[in-house]
């Protein structure tokens, strides 16, 4: 969308005509943009090249990357999954140089990433970490050797169609009693399910790994399930019949489900490894329910706000405002897309560049102070990685503390306020 992301300034007519550049802004667009006055900065993407490499004044002190070991939530035989340990080890590297200090691996997903004696039918088909005995632990030491804190990334209720499809009994059911057809939600409320989950926590922590943070993600799927079990635990708790509940008070008692779940997993991987640092992703159907988790969530768990949705105009309308309202911003990190992130597709658009910065310059806003950027299945190289570090050391945000008024500024005339910025 034209306004969405670039600055909305009307200098000439004469200049919208031509296409010139105006002083401070960049080169005017012509044709239909040019047409609604929107101007466009060049070289956006090599200016945070340059603060990447230029380092230093980083607002958030900590950061690093999120990635798949296995196929997580999308495909088997991604290139991250295949890497060997020299390969892992050079990217670690790469990564203390630039002054990195986290890593989150995804050990589990619609296939396990590491060898499941369990659940072998499920075990990732080429995954290295799935095939090479002790790779895990080999991949948390060489982290930790580096000074880089290694972090177990759990989806516990979604991204589950391994499983689901050796139980389908135990996918979470629709309304009409039929199964999610995503086969990608599974019922909390099934002891197999339980089971799972536990077994694959017991799993991971027998390979010897001693990861020094856990983080769980719930299912992306609208966390509504009517299974007889699901019906009998709504009967006994509320004295109703969940297939006449109220949908706002459903999707209220669903959270506090899983925000009681949650605390319990995460209180049994605290007395496995004390002093680990844990956290939760938010994901959008709990968006609106924050002080449930605030209120039944140990005070130690910190909350991950994930957006990739860089388009989105308007600030007050993010995700993150809540999260922090509820927890404050000590315990609330944030996570955007990394310049890797395939599917975006850069080079040669700046689009998203736009997006990431203002969504930083809003994490700056509210005082937070780790971020870690998803890269899933690829990292992208080091110049996209120099282009993280250059968001996290010269969003606007970061130069310069962001109030309201210059929140709305950045998101109507990003450009304007961006050439003033650096």
């Amino acid at each position: 969308m034209a306004n969405r992301g670039g600055g909305v300034i009307a200098r000439t007519a004469a200049a919208l005509a031509v296409g010139v550049t105006v002083a401070g802004c960049g080169r005017i667009a012509r044709g239909p943009e040019g047409a609604q006055n929107v101007a466009r900065m060049d070289g956006l993407r090599e200016r945070f090249i340059e603060a990447g490499k230029a380092g230093g004044g980083k607002q958030f002190t900590a950061s690093g990357y999120y990635v798949f070991l296995g196929k997580g939530d999308y495909a088997e035989g991604h290139p991250v999954s295949l890497w060997t340990f020299a390969q892992w080890e050079g990217w670690m590297d790469r990564l203390k140089r630039n002054g990195h200090d986290r890593l989150w691996f995804l050990m589990n997903g619609h296939t396990l990433a590491y060898p499941s004696k369990a659940y072998p039918e499920i075990i990732d088909a080429q995954a290295r970490t799935a095939h090479e005995p002790g790779l895990v632990a080999k991949l948390v030491e060489a982290a930790k050797l580096r000074g880089i804190k290694p972090y177990a990334v759990f989806t516990t209720d979604g991204h589950g169609t391994g499983f689901g499809s050796l139980h389908h009994e135990i996918v979470s059911e629709i309304k009409s009693g039929a199964p999610d057809d995503s086969w990608d939600a599974l019922c909390l409320e099934e002891p197999a399910v339980q089971k799972y989950i536990q077994t694959i926590f017991e799993e991971v922590l027998a390979t010897g790994a001693r990861f020094e943070g856990v983080v769980f993600h719930p299912t992306e799927s609208n966390p509504e399930r009517f299974n007889k079990v699901t019906r009998e635990k709504y009967l006994k708790e509320t004295g109703k019949d969940i297939m006449k509940a109220d949908p706002t008070e459903l999707r209220a008692w669903f959270n506090e489900v899983y925000a009681k779940q949650a605390a319990e997993w995460y209180r049994w991987w605290m007395k496995k490894i004390p002093g680990l640092d844990p956290v939760l992703f938010n994901c959008h159907w709990m968006n609106g329910h924050e002080e449930v988790y605030r209120k039944h969530l140990p005070p130690e768990i910190r909350v991950c706000v994930w957006d990739y949705d860089y388009k989105l105009a308007d600030w007050r309308k993010r995700t993150l405002p809540g999260w922090v309202k509820a927890f404050g911003p000590g315990r609330v990190l944030f996570m955007p897309s990394s310049g890797g992130y395939p599917e975006f597709g850069r080079p040669p658009g700046e689009e998203p560049l736009r997006g990431y910065d203002r969504e930083l310059s809003l994490a700056a806003h509210f005082g937070l102070k780790e971020a870690v950027f998803f890269a899933g299945w690829g990292t992208g190289g080091e110049e996209e990685e120099k282009i993280d570090l250059g968001l996290l050391s010269a969003s606007v945000g970061c130069r310069k503390t962001p109030d309201d008024a210059m929140l709305d500024e950045l998101d109507a005339h990003y450009d304007d306020v961006r050439s003033k910025s650096w």
